[in-house]
């Protein structure tokens, strides 16, 4: 089946790739988030009633389903970020080990007497701070990949018409003992929410690869025309962002169509390690109570045993 003909590539939206007409964005969002500032590839009309896509699908993205409510996870939940970060984690923790040897040995071969005392000394002080340098970036990319949280649930309540995700406390590359993770809960309002794509281009080695974002942003009340808040959702798309929309059309058909909370056939995410950020009681009941179980959920999917 040919790209033209494939309905998981019926995109309804034009290429946007030039300035937002909307959003100024300010320098504390751009600093919050990657894609503040930048130019989004494909922009969805706030009118929520009109298809963004052809095909609904919650492409492994879909965390939890309460009575009222469907929970999206975001990028971070992947498995191709957990593993990336452990991996990095490994070979920066051998590199670290690797210069951590040569410092001692420098430092072993240490005698004022011999004529290469100096050479010596210089080189156990390089290696040393070195091995300080890849030992903490080891340290880094481990919290990153295992001590963070697995994703980043955003609740769609359709009875209440609001958007709930947590703000994301920076992980700081020196403070080695600094626990990053989630804070405050903060809730928008969905008619308020504009739908954004943006390209970005990844170094991965070998070459360059554009990889895309699908993201809801919301205007500061005070100053429409400033981005107050930018929330990423789903996963990273490689090379097109064509099948990442189908994400939003599920989202958009759930909260406006009443559409089904779950695609026929498809399953609940599982993916990232540790535990997911727990909304507060106040949301929770809001969303119609706790989430159904995965028997449920699979009889929703008209998926059986």
């Amino acid at each position: 089946m040919s790209r033209e003909n494939n309905p998981d590539y019926d995109i309804r939206l034009p290429q946007w790739n030039a300035p937002d007409p909307q959003f100024e964005f300010v320098e504390k969002v751009q600093k919050k988030s990657l894609l503040g500032g930048k130019s989004p590839w494909r922009i969805a009309s706030r009118e929520k009633r009109e298809p963004v896509h052809g095909k609904a699908s919650s492409c492994d993205s879909l965390l939890g389903i309460h009575p009222n409510a469907i929970v999206v996870g975001a990028p971070a939940g992947t498995t191709e970020i957990t593993f990336m970060m452990g991996l990095y984690a490994v070979l920066v923790g051998f590199a670290a080990c690797m210069f951590g040897w040569g410092a001692f040995e420098s430092i072993m071969d240490l005698d004022s007497s011999r004529s290469d005392y100096v050479l010596n000394l210089l080189m156990s002080m390089v290696s040393t701070m070195a091995a300080l340098f890849f030992l903490v970036a080891a340290i880094f990319f481990f919290r990153v990949g295992f001590l963070t949280p697995r994703d980043l649930p955003v609740l769609f309540n359709r009875k209440t018409r609001e958007v709930s995700f947590f703000t994301v406390i920076p992980m700081k590359f020196w403070k080695v003992w600094q626990r990053a993770g989630v804070g405050e809960v903060k809730t928008c309002r969905w008619d308020d929410a504009y739908a954004r794509s943006y390209q970005l281009t990844e170094i991965t080695g070998e070459a360059a690869r554009s990889s895309y974002l699908l993201a809801l942003l919301w205007g500061d009340p005070r100053q429409p025309r400033q981005c107050q808040e930018i929330v990423t959702i789903g996963y990273k798309g490689w090379w097109e962002d064509e099948l990442l929309w189908r994400l939003y059309e599920h989202i958009r058909r759930y909260m406006e169509e009443g559409g089904p909370p779950i695609q026929a056939g498809e399953s609940l995410r599982r993916s990232g390690t540790g535990k997911l950020p727990q909304f507060p009681p106040e949301v929770i009941a809001a969303a119609g109570g706790l989430a159904l179980s995965e028997e449920e959920v699979r009889r929703s999917a008209g998926i059986r045993e």
